[in-house]
Formats: structure tokens, sequence, C-alpha cells
């Protein structure tokens, strides 16, 4: 009987733990679905235009990096990441964190010598990733 006892205080004492632990994650942590503040119609614009900068740069990282110049891919590279760093504060945390990931997957890419082909396939999906995600919520 005692065992029983024990073991059903440790079983209440970690559901008493875990869903205090649960409740400091707060209302935002608990839904995962942060949002930056509401970007303006003016941010927004701006953004648009960084945005197209954006895109423009990727293609450029894709023919420099095809062509055999990695030097050249990594200052269009570095323009792209500018621009980019001038459109995700206007967008949703989500959205900006995965589109970050892609852009460090490629910098990993370009700075470690990766086959052109990968690099392609990388840059192919963040244009398309971009291009549908990222310019709806800039609509």
């Amino acid at each position: 009987m005692k065992v029983f006892n024990l073991q059903t205080g440790l079983f209440i004492a970690a559901l008493l733990a875990s869903s205090g632990a649960f409740s400091a994650l707060g209302d935002q942590g608990w839904h995962g679905t942060e949002q930056a503040l509401a970007a303006s119609p003016e941010q927004k614009a701006q953004a648009r235009n960084e945005f197209d900068q954006v895109i423009a740069s990727l293609g450029g990282v894709d023919a420099a990096y095809a062509s055999g110049n990695g030097a050249a891919a990594l200052t269009k590279f570095q323009e792209a990441t500018s621009s980019w760093n001038k459109v995700s504060p206007a967008l949703s945390a989500r959205e900006a964190r995965e589109a970050q990931l892609l852009f460090d997957s490629l910098e990993t890419q370009l700075k470690s010598g990766a086959p052109a082909v990968e690099v392609n396939s990388t840059v192919y999906g963040m244009l398309e990733e971009l291009s549908e995600d990222i310019a709806g919520e800039l609509r």
C-alpha cells in the first residue's frame, strides 16, 4: 500500500511540475504563432521593394556560382542577406525564421564549396519558398 501511495505521489508531483513549466511558456510560446507587430502599409511597400532585390540577388548567386565564380556568388549572397534583413521585420516571426534557416543553409554551402548542383537546388527551393510564402505576407 505504501508503494502505491509513493508512486501516486511522485506521479502527481511530476504532473504539477510539468504544468508549471508549460504555464511559464505563456500564450505566445504555447501556440508558437507569435506575430511581429503589424507592419504599416509604408513598411510593407519598402519590404516589397527589398524583397524584389532579394530575389534578384539570389538569382545572381546561382548564376555566379554555376559559372565557377565563388567570390561573386558570396558578394551576391551578402546583397541578398542585406536586403533580407530589411524584409524580415515586416513578416511573422515564423516565416522570418523559416526563411532565415534557408539563408543559413545556402551560406554554409557557399562557404564550404558545395557542388554547383546542390547550390542550384537550394537557391531554387529558396526562390520557390520565398515567392509563395513571403510574397503573400507582403501583399
